[in-house]
């Protein structure tokens, strides 16, 4: 195994073609000219943003992108780890659209379903011991979550454990 991302892989020249069309539409459509560059600025900062998993043999690699730029990896090697933590964060729910408004249930509701890197459900850690842990994987999709979960186990393994 060379080393395989855990998916889905960002498609980047997708969020350019989605980054360029509303940068038009904003320059087009603004009021005022702040408020047209404000969104401008901002776009690609929204949809460049995002985080990448890949395993390679012993190694997982975290790598964010910034505004479309690449960061270095943060690297963590595997036999570090004694086990791997599944955790099922629940999305935004009418209780909390209760106690703290519908503004907040759509925020929260945007960020699961288009920004799982910041509010996935599904999350996949590697941890030691009690208090050492690192995400391997964060994301919306039952596929690609069960996809990468048996990746990590034949990658490292490591037992998995529920919670």
């Amino acid at each position: 195994m060379a080393g395989q991302n855990l998916s889905p892989v960002p498609n980047r020249a997708r969020r350019l073609v989605l980054l360029t069309g509303l940068s038009i539409l904003a320059l087009i459509l603004g009021r005022h000219w702040g408020e047209r560059i404000g969104l401008v600025l901002a776009f690609p900062i929204l949809f460049g943003t995002y985080r990448r998993f890949r395993v390679s043999p012993g190694l997982l690699k975290q790598r964010w992108t910034i505004a479309f730029l690449d960061r270095e990896p943060i690297t963590f090697k595997l036999k570090r780890y004694s086990r791997i933590e599944v955790k099922y964060a629940v999305q935004t729910s009418v209780g909390e659209m209760m106690m703290f408004g519908f503004v907040a249930f759509i925020f929260g509701w945007v960020l699961d379903t288009f920004f799982p890197w910041i509010g996935g459900t599904y999350q996949i850690w590697l941890t030691r011991g009690v208090d050492e842990q690192v995400l391997a994987w964060q994301g919306n999709s039952q596929q690609h979550y069960e996809n990468n979960l048996a990746t990590l186990v034949s990658a490292t393994g490591l037992e998995v454990m529920v919670r």
